[in-house]
């Protein structure tokens, strides 16, 4: 796969400096370019490569913020994708002394990528203020502006500076969310969710306090709702799952659990199979697998994965599934024994152990 930062490149910078050109014929399309690749371009990762476009952008346009901030604006209409962040990411580094120009900026600029990035630094500094930008935000008829809404205040957002003040009290934020837990955009939807997935890390209990006022409504909301306690599903969390229906597991069984790749290299998968037995009627069960991955010191840290969450019948019902052993960014694999544990409605019903091997066995 094509690393990421390869989405910046040199026709991809000629064509932005040329927007810019057209616009202002004083800005210098070959001068832009050779300043954003200047060293250390070739070596920098994506996020790095994005802000030495935004810091050359700082070089040529205009000492006047609010003339620049117009041309940013009229250049970013004609591109579209994750790569052109520059653009509100030169709001966030020039324009704090400007909050409420840069926050109308930040508006338009997120139609053509997104703003969810660089808004959070106006939170840090005034968050009474911008939530109530945000809150109106929340009402616009834009699914765009209004998933800003949700994903520029998450306390968590990844690749995102984390909100502390939100992650201290989440008040605002759910008082922002619980009307939208409705919006007819699944774009929208699903930032909820995972907005509510943040907060429900830090404060559980208040999740589910909005989570039990609203469950049941209809099938928008208890997707978002659903979604947004994952966490908490996958940490058994009893409050959690009683409210989604998963009981516990009586008068179920995980029989004839088999590793058939025993020895795993890595690169490759680990593939497992058991029979769920239901003794009795049809249930809601959620069905995850648990691996105890070894760590730098030899013991097991385990990461569950759902395999399903539905009605099972009564009766015996095969699983068979695979697992990827492959390089990720959050982990680093060691050698050695590890497990595998299948758990139903939170209960480990059956574990078994696995070798991984991180070169190929040689003949």
């Amino acid at each position: 796969m094509e690393p990421l930062r390869n989405l910046y490149h040199e026709e991809m910078l000629l064509k932005v400096g040329q927007a810019f050109h057209g616009l202002d014929n004083r800005f210098d399309p070959d001068v832009f370019l050779a300043i954003v690749q200047q060293e250390p371009w070739e070596e920098a990762s994506f996020k790095e490569r994005m802000r030495l476009v935004t810091r050359a952008l700082g070089r040529m346009l205009p000492e006047d913020y609010r003339e620049a901030v117009s041309l940013v604006c009229g250049a970013a209409e004609r591109f579209r994708g994750v790569e052109y962040i520059f653009f509100p990411d030169y709001i966030e580094l020039f324009g704090a002394k400007e909050p409420e120009l840069s926050l109308e900026a930040l508006t338009r600029l997120t139609r053509s990528s997104t703003s969810e990035f660089a808004v959070r630094s106006y939170i840090e500094r005034d968050p009474v203020a911008v939530m109530k930008r945000i809150l109106d935000w929340s009402r616009d008829s834009d699914e765009h502006i209004r998933r800003l809404a949700s994903e520029g205040c998450r306390p968590r957002l990844p690749w995102g500076q984390r909100l502390p003040v939100f992650v201290r009290d989440p008040a605002p934020v759910l008082e922002l969310l619980e009307p939208m837990l409705q919006d007819e955009s699944e774009y929208v939807r699903r930032s909820v969710a995972n907005n509510l997935n943040d907060i429900a890390k830090d404060h559980p209990e208040r999740v589910l306090e909005l989570a039990e006022r609203n469950y049941g409504r209809d099938s928008r909301t208890d997707w978002i709702l659903r979604h947004g306690c994952r966490t908490l599903l996958k940490q058994a969390h009893p409050r959690a799952m009683e409210l989604f229906g998963y009981a516990p597991a009586a008068g179920t069984s995980v029989r004839e659990l088999a590793i058939l790749t025993p020895i795993v290299t890595f690169g490759k998968r680990l593939e497992f199979t058991f029979e769920l037995f239901n003794e009795g009627e049809p249930v809601s069960l959620r069905l995850e697998y648990e691996i105890g991955f070894v760590k730098a010191n030899g013991t097991l840290a385990g990461k569950r994965f759902k395999l399903s969450q539905r009605i099972y019948p009564h009766g015996v019902t095969s699983v068979t599934r695979s697992h990827a052993i492959k390089p990720i960014t959050t982990r680093r694999y060691y050698p050695g024994m590890h497990s595998l544990t299948v758990l139903v409605n939170g209960v480990a019903l059956g574990t078994l152990p696995f070798e991984l091997l991180m070169d190929p066995p040689k003949n």
